[in-house]
């Protein structure tokens, strides 16, 4: 039995390490994905793979959404590299307006509809953009 000692010694610290390895390194992680899972389906409704799903369309809208606003400025930087001053803050000011008579009292930021009217109090094209009936 003497002879055995180191052998059983040696494998009962093999399987104490294996546990707590497969403790640390698989349950531990395990259990954060479930609750980052948990997370995602109480914030946006959907399982994390649904999420994931989401995510290229989602990418997609904001690659768009940065493509107009590109377009936007560039056009823009056009006119004031022309000397076009008015024209330019006439075509921002259009852009403007329109945020705000869309999302005005619709889910709009409300910083940002604050900051328009006060721009809106100092310049006459933004005031003109915010005062137009909304569809026009």
């Amino acid at each position: 039995m003497k002879g055995y000692l180191p052998q059983i010694v040696c494998g009962l610290s093999l399987l104490l390490g294996l546990s707590i390895g497969w403790y640390f390194g698989y349950t531990r992680p395990a259990i954060r994905m479930h609750r980052l899972d948990e997370e995602v389906l109480k914030e946006t409704g959907m399982s994390g793979k649904e999420a994931a799903k989401a995510v290229p369309e989602a990418l997609a809208a904001i690659k768009r959404e940065d493509e107009s606003t590109a377009l936007v400025s560039l056009k823009a930087v056009g006119m004031l590299n022309r000397g076009d001053i008015e024209r330019a803050e006439k075509y921002l000011a259009y852009w403007v307006g329109s945020y705000y008579r869309v999302y005005q009292g619709q889910g709009g930021d409300s910083n940002l509809l604050k900051e328009i009217k006060a721009v809106a109090a100092t310049n006459k094209f933004v005031e003109a953009e915010i005062s137009k009936n909304p569809g026009k």
